[in-house]
């Protein structure tokens, strides 16, 4: 009983996220997609656990054994078109429907092999090839019993292998053409960093692409002398399926970060934390509103914000009167002795704009400087009155407010980058630190203030 039920945990799990899925994603540009992909998963997961069964009644071990011929080799083409359609929003074309031909030649092939050989030598041969495996192939066996085995296993176990080769190759250009790494990967997981969508999924299906060759590999006379196996591979993928459908939910994102993961159930949250939990939200969806949108915000809410910060002007900071790094470190007030730390410090900082290098430390500054980083440290809070990250944080901030202005179509992640912060939340929250509002909202009253 139990390793019936383990059995079938990857097809609950598949149909469980198909239904979370048409509930929760039907507005995301991937769905049908990724729709289509999951069905033909969980349907060559029914094909697969009916044939583990061979109690099962002849008549369901033929049927489903020649319906795998179809949902098999539909899941890796399914699955490019999912990827090409959350990669760059591209429709089906007619020429990437040819692979059809592929699952309905074998289902066919199957089809007429099985009507042909006749009930009582099929039924005989099919649990003998089950238990004794490919054994049971002798130079006495009726060649057309030798050529359904050689359709039905040898060439449709060929075609899936040939099918992950192929999706292997285009992962393998895809990562070329984008310049995937592994430290993107690691920054998302570790340092909240944002990664491509693509990307992440392909990571989550190397385990499942895993599991698949492991099964193709086995036969099933094998895993039934060694049931743990099968309930071992049958948890795996079960657990591997569900990073993989989660990340779809996000299917209309290009990028994504784990903390936009991690508030995706948004209305979920306790009571205490629903101030934190809105405002990183709120942050995160004006990071990527157009300035049409920013500008409608304004006009609908700006009063309001207007006469709450007036209303508590007592309690609030006003964000006009924050300290800004042209006060104290700009060409017109560095300096006069270049030679001294403090010059080339400056120097470093404002000519070589070594505060654009992401993951700047101090001990690097001090290499630099060839000076120890407690010198370094206190020369920058003697000078400037703050630490040295705050610094850094703040010429990068001033930086990005040029950047904005000459570039206020760019993206969150590519200001981020040209500023010199690991993430397009990190940009944002430093820089509402500091000016007191995110990036887009301070174009637009800037851009609003200047007309």
């Amino acid at each position: 009983m139990l390793t019936s039920v383990i059995i079938f945990l990857p097809l609950a799990t598949c149909l469980f996220w198909l239904h979370l899925h048409v509930v929760m994603a039907h507005r995301a540009g991937t769905f049908a997609a990724f729709i289509c992909f999951l069905s033909a998963v969980a349907l060559f997961l029914f094909t697969d656990c009916c044939y583990y069964d061979m109690s099962s009644s002849f008549r369901l071990l033929t049927t489903t054994n020649n319906l795998a011929q179809i949902f098999a080799p539909s899941i890796i083409p399914l699955l490019l078109i999912y990827i090409l359609r959350m990669r760059n929003g591209q429709d089906v074309r007619l020429r990437q429907m040819i692979w059809v031909f592929i699952p309905i030649v074998l289902f066919t092939i199957a089809e007429l092999t099985t009507n042909l050989e006749g009930k009582d030598n099929l039924e005989e041969f099919i649990r003998s090839l089950y238990i004794q495996g490919p054994s049971t192939l002798t130079a006495d066996t009726d060649p057309a019993l030798i050529r359904y085995h050689f359709f039905t296993v040898v060439v449709f176990r060929s075609v899936i292998f040939f099918e992950i080769f192929f999706l292997l190759m285009a992962y393998s250009r895809i990562a070329r053409e984008d310049g995937y790494r592994l430290r993107h990967l690691w920054n998302f997981l570790f340092r909240d960093g944002s990664i491509d969508m693509v990307g992440l999924q392909f990571a989550n299906l190397f385990p499942l692409l895993i599991i698949c060759i492991l099964k193709l590999c086995l036969f099933r006379d094998y895993l039934q002398d060694h049931q743990w196996i099968s309930m071992t591979m049958s948890v795996l993928m079960a657990v591997f399926l569900c990073p993989f459908c989660f990340t779809a939910l996000f299917g209309s994102k290009r990028r994504i970060t784990t903390r936009q993961m991690r508030t995706a159930l948004r209305y979920n949250y306790n009571p205490k934390d629903k101030d934190r939990i809105l405002e990183g939200m709120l942050t995160e969806m004006l990071g990527e509103a157009s300035d049409r949108t920013l500008l409608k915000l304004h006009d609908n809410y700006g009063l309001r914000v207007e006469s709450l910060m007036r209303s508590s002007a007592e309690k609030a900071v006003d964000i006009h009167e924050l300290p800004h790094t042209e006060l104290f470190l700009t060409d017109d007030n560095r300096t006069d002795d270049a030679d001294s730390l403090t010059g080339r410090f400056e120097r470093l900082m404002l000519d070589e704009k070594l505060f654009l290098q992401q993951g700047l430390t101090l001990e690097e500054v001090s290499e630099q400087l060839h000076s120890n980083k407690t010198y370094v440290s206190k020369m920058v809070n003697g000078n400037y009155g703050i630490g040295f990250p705050e610094l850094v944080n703040r010429l990068r901030i001033d930086y990005a407010k040029d950047y904005l202005e000459g570039h206020p179509d760019a993206r969150q992640e590519d200001i981020a980058k040209a500023c010199g912060f690991p993430s397009a939340s990190s940009f944002n929250n430093t820089f509402k630190k500091i000016t007191g509002m995110p990036p887009r909202i301070w174009l637009a009253t800037h851009e609003h203030r200047d007309a």
